[in-house]
Protein backbone atom coordinates (compact mmCIF):
# COMPACT_ATOMS: atom_id res chain seq x y z
CA UNK A 1 0.00 0.00 0.00
CA UNK A 2 1.13 3.41 -1.18
CA UNK A 3 1.06 6.20 1.45
CA UNK A 4 0.23 9.07 -0.04
CA UNK A 5 0.48 12.81 1.66
CA UNK A 6 -3.68 12.74 2.31
CA UNK A 7 -3.81 9.42 3.20
CA UNK A 8 -0.98 10.18 5.65
CA UNK A 9 -3.13 13.10 7.21
CA UNK A 10 -6.25 11.41 6.87
CA UNK A 11 -4.81 8.82 8.83
CA UNK A 12 -2.98 11.13 11.34
CA UNK A 13 -6.10 12.66 12.12
CA UNK A 14 -7.95 9.42 12.69
CA UNK A 15 -5.24 8.58 15.29
CA UNK A 16 -5.36 12.01 16.64
CA UNK A 17 -8.85 12.10 17.15
CA UNK A 18 -8.75 8.58 18.55
CA UNK A 19 -6.15 9.82 21.17
CA UNK A 20 -7.95 12.41 22.16
CA UNK A 21 -11.45 9.97 22.97
CA UNK A 22 -9.29 7.49 24.85
CA UNK A 23 -7.70 10.13 27.32
CA UNK A 24 -10.83 11.29 28.53
CA UNK A 25 -12.39 8.13 28.45
CA UNK A 26 -14.07 6.78 31.93
CA UNK A 27 -14.46 2.65 32.38
CA UNK A 28 -16.39 0.78 34.60
CA UNK A 29 -19.12 -1.34 34.63
CA UNK A 30 -22.72 -0.76 35.87
CA UNK A 31 -26.21 -2.74 35.64
CA UNK A 32 -29.71 -2.02 37.06
CA UNK A 33 -32.19 0.46 35.66
CA UNK A 34 -35.09 2.22 37.58
CA UNK A 35 -38.16 0.56 37.85
CA UNK A 36 -41.23 1.88 36.58
CA UNK A 37 -43.43 3.36 39.87
CA UNK A 38 -46.82 5.59 40.06
CA UNK A 39 -44.55 7.46 42.42
CA UNK A 40 -40.70 8.32 42.77
CA UNK A 41 -39.05 6.38 44.88
CA UNK A 42 -37.98 7.55 48.11
CA UNK A 43 -34.07 6.75 48.26
CA UNK A 44 -31.69 7.72 51.10
CA UNK A 45 -27.93 8.07 50.38
CA UNK A 46 -25.04 6.94 52.69
CA UNK A 47 -21.93 8.98 52.80
CA UNK A 48 -19.58 7.27 50.59
CA UNK A 49 -17.11 5.38 52.17
CA UNK A 50 -13.56 6.86 51.31
CA UNK A 51 -10.59 4.90 50.97
CA UNK A 52 -8.36 7.30 49.25
CA UNK A 53 -5.81 9.14 51.14
CA UNK A 54 -7.46 12.60 49.50
CA UNK A 55 -9.70 14.57 52.47
CA UNK A 56 -13.26 14.61 52.32
CA UNK A 57 -13.48 12.61 48.31
CA UNK A 58 -15.94 10.21 50.30
CA UNK A 59 -18.10 13.51 51.17
CA UNK A 60 -17.39 15.22 47.42
CA UNK A 61 -18.60 12.04 45.73
CA UNK A 62 -21.89 11.93 48.03
CA UNK A 63 -22.72 15.74 47.23
CA UNK A 64 -22.04 15.34 43.45
CA UNK A 65 -24.49 12.03 43.86
CA UNK A 66 -26.99 13.70 45.60
CA UNK A 67 -27.02 16.93 43.06
CA UNK A 68 -27.36 14.69 40.00
CA UNK A 69 -30.48 12.67 41.59
CA UNK A 70 -31.92 15.50 43.04
CA UNK A 71 -33.08 16.43 39.53
CA UNK A 72 -34.59 13.11 38.77
CA UNK A 73 -38.46 13.16 39.38
CA UNK A 74 -38.37 10.03 39.49
CA UNK A 75 -36.22 9.60 42.86
CA UNK A 76 -36.71 11.70 46.28
CA UNK A 77 -34.45 11.70 48.43
CA UNK A 78 -34.33 11.52 52.06
CA UNK A 79 -32.44 13.77 54.09
CA UNK A 80 -30.80 11.89 57.39
CA UNK A 81 -32.69 14.34 59.64
CA UNK A 82 -36.10 12.92 57.98
CA UNK A 83 -35.27 9.50 59.81
CA UNK A 84 -36.80 8.54 62.88
CA UNK A 85 -33.48 7.28 64.24
CA UNK A 86 -29.37 7.76 63.47
CA UNK A 87 -28.40 5.04 61.37
CA UNK A 88 -25.74 3.18 63.03
CA UNK A 89 -22.19 3.70 61.95
CA UNK A 90 -20.67 2.10 58.58
CA UNK A 91 -23.68 0.43 57.78
CA UNK A 92 -24.59 -0.16 53.72
CA UNK A 93 -26.93 -2.00 52.19
CA UNK A 94 -25.05 -5.16 52.20
CA UNK A 95 -24.37 -5.44 55.44
CA UNK A 96 -27.71 -3.79 56.84
CA UNK A 97 -29.32 -6.52 59.22
CA UNK A 98 -33.27 -7.54 58.10
CA UNK A 99 -34.40 -5.71 61.66
CA UNK A 100 -32.77 -2.32 60.36
CA UNK A 101 -34.03 -2.86 56.86
CA UNK A 102 -37.80 -3.26 58.72
CA UNK A 103 -37.33 -0.07 60.24
CA UNK A 104 -36.03 1.82 57.17
CA UNK A 105 -38.87 0.47 55.13
CA UNK A 106 -41.92 1.71 58.40
CA UNK A 107 -39.83 5.20 58.24
CA UNK A 108 -41.09 5.34 54.20
CA UNK A 109 -38.02 4.49 52.26
CA UNK A 110 -37.92 2.43 49.31
CA UNK A 111 -34.22 1.95 48.66
CA UNK A 112 -30.81 2.88 50.47
CA UNK A 113 -27.45 4.06 48.30
CA UNK A 114 -24.29 3.06 49.56
CA UNK A 115 -20.95 3.56 48.18
CA UNK A 116 -17.04 4.33 48.26
CA UNK A 117 -14.69 5.72 46.58
CA UNK A 118 -11.51 4.36 45.78
CA UNK A 119 -9.56 6.64 43.64
CA UNK A 120 -9.75 10.03 43.99
CA UNK A 121 -6.43 11.97 42.95
CA UNK A 122 -4.53 14.21 40.64
CA UNK A 123 -1.75 11.58 38.43
CA UNK A 124 1.41 13.69 37.74
CA UNK A 125 2.81 12.44 34.62
CA UNK A 126 3.79 15.39 32.52
CA UNK A 127 0.97 17.09 33.64
CA UNK A 128 -1.37 17.00 36.65
CA UNK A 129 -4.59 14.66 35.15
CA UNK A 130 -7.42 13.79 37.62
CA UNK A 131 -8.02 10.17 38.44
CA UNK A 132 -11.58 9.10 39.92
CA UNK A 133 -12.48 5.58 41.27
CA UNK A 134 -15.94 5.04 42.49
CA UNK A 135 -18.99 2.51 42.95
CA UNK A 136 -22.32 2.27 45.06
CA UNK A 137 -24.86 -0.02 45.29
CA UNK A 138 -28.93 1.13 45.56
CA UNK A 139 -31.15 -1.46 46.98
CA UNK A 140 -34.48 -2.07 47.62
CA UNK A 141 -35.30 -2.34 51.26
CA UNK A 142 -38.58 -4.23 50.42
CA UNK A 143 -37.00 -7.03 48.64
CA UNK A 144 -33.41 -7.06 49.66
CA UNK A 145 -32.49 -7.44 46.19
CA UNK A 146 -29.89 -4.86 44.37
CA UNK A 147 -31.34 -2.41 42.08
CA UNK A 148 -28.28 -0.57 40.77
CA UNK A 149 -24.78 -1.14 40.62
CA UNK A 150 -22.24 1.27 39.55
CA UNK A 151 -18.44 0.99 39.38
CA UNK A 152 -17.09 3.77 37.40
CA UNK A 153 -13.50 4.95 36.40
CA UNK A 154 -12.07 7.84 34.81
CA UNK A 155 -8.85 9.98 33.76
CA UNK A 156 -9.11 13.30 32.37
CA UNK A 157 -7.33 14.43 29.75
CA UNK A 158 -4.42 16.88 29.94
CA UNK A 159 -3.06 16.41 25.90
CA UNK A 160 -4.25 20.02 25.17
CA UNK A 161 -3.83 21.22 29.05
CA UNK A 162 -5.31 20.10 31.91
CA UNK A 163 -8.43 22.08 32.27
CA UNK A 164 -10.40 19.28 33.44
CA UNK A 165 -10.84 19.10 37.82
CA UNK A 166 -11.69 15.54 40.00
CA UNK A 167 -15.26 17.51 40.33
CA UNK A 168 -15.84 17.97 36.96
CA UNK A 169 -14.74 14.13 36.00
CA UNK A 170 -16.58 12.97 38.51
CA UNK A 171 -19.68 15.05 37.77
CA UNK A 172 -19.58 13.89 33.95
CA UNK A 173 -18.81 9.93 35.33
CA UNK A 174 -22.22 9.93 37.91
CA UNK A 175 -24.00 12.27 35.62
CA UNK A 176 -23.72 10.05 32.72
CA UNK A 177 -24.57 6.87 35.01
CA UNK A 178 -27.26 8.17 36.56
CA UNK A 179 -28.63 9.47 32.89
CA UNK A 180 -28.24 5.45 32.22
CA UNK A 181 -30.02 3.98 35.15
CA UNK A 182 -33.24 6.33 34.93
CA UNK A 183 -33.85 5.76 31.41
CA UNK A 184 -33.21 8.96 29.82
Amino acid sequence: MVLTLSRLVRLSGLTFSLFLLAACAGGGGSSGILPSAPRPMTVFVQPFANLTTTPDAGRSVTTLLTAQLLRRPEIRLASPDSLPFPLPPNVSATNMSLTLRDRLKAAGLDAILSGSVIEYTYRSELESEPVVGINWTMTDLRTGRVLWSAALSGVGSCFLGCSQTLTSLSTDLIGREVSRFVGH
